[in-house]
């Protein structure tokens, strides 16, 4: 009779130490064995954090002092324009990138063009729609009254088009009034009557139609 077979004798092979070692265990001995650049990386990172919270503090602490020197500017120079375009200039200059600089560059391109240096208030609102690009629109119309009271019609008639292309703009119609206006006082009068003609296509308001009609009659008599 055959002799029932043992089972064979499960033998566990005996692995090499690390493999052993626990994900955890792994962990802690490379901080052990880099303590030094864990400690370095830390710090770097709180020294950055640190570092972010001053700069935010500067930041905000610019602002108000820019905010306040317009303030005080405009309280102290209401009759000497001279002397408050200097200081709203000292505001630009040290204060960059802040509200009180915007709102000091605004003021500075308003009043030299009451005083008439129509050259200045140009390039004093060019300078404000780079440091500005949300004031766009407001700095386009009056970029071109400043060509404008400089004689220079083509000039601000052609600044005025990436606007009077904006359908949506709630007074479109009268930038394109105002364009038309420009190109005839340059002597363009074949582009006024295209944007003439353009407004009276566009469903222009009822009380706008005869001022339109009879400036369509009389440049188109002119141009016959």
């Amino acid at each position: 009779m055959a002799q029932a077979k043992k089972p064979p004798s499960l033998k566990l092979t005996i692995k090499e130490p690390d493999e052993f070692i626990t994900f955890s265990m792994r962990v802690l001995n490379f901080a052990q064995e880099n303590l030094k650049i864990i400690i370095t990386v830390v710090v770097a990172f709180l020294i950055a954090g640190s570092g972010w919270v001053y700069y935010q503090k500067q930041q905000v602490a610019r602002q108000e002092k820019a905010a306040e020197l317009y303030q005080a500017s405009i309280g102290r120079f209401t009759s000497d324009i001279p002397g408050l375009l200097k200081e709203l200039e000292v505001i630009v200059q040290d204060y960059p990138g802040t509200g009180g600089a915007v709102q000091a560059r605004l003021l500075m391109a308003n009043l030299l063009y009451q005083e008439k240096r129509y050259p200045e208030a140009a390039a004093a609102f060019e300078a404000l729609a780079l440091a500005a690009p949300d004031l766009q629109i407001l700095v386009t119309e009056n970029l071109s009254y400043c060509y404008e009271a400089q004689k220079d019609y083509l000039k601000a008639a052609a600044v005025l088009e990436p606007l009077v292309q904006q359908v949506n703009l709630p007074y479109q119609q009268e930038l394109q009034r105002r364009q038309a206006m420009l190109f005839e006082l340059a002597g363009e009068k074949a582009r006024a009557l295209a944007v003439y003609r353009n407004m009276l296509q566009t469903n222009p308001p009822a009380g706008f139609i005869p001022y339109l009609q009879e400036k369509i009659k009389l440049l188109e008599g002119e141009k016959s």
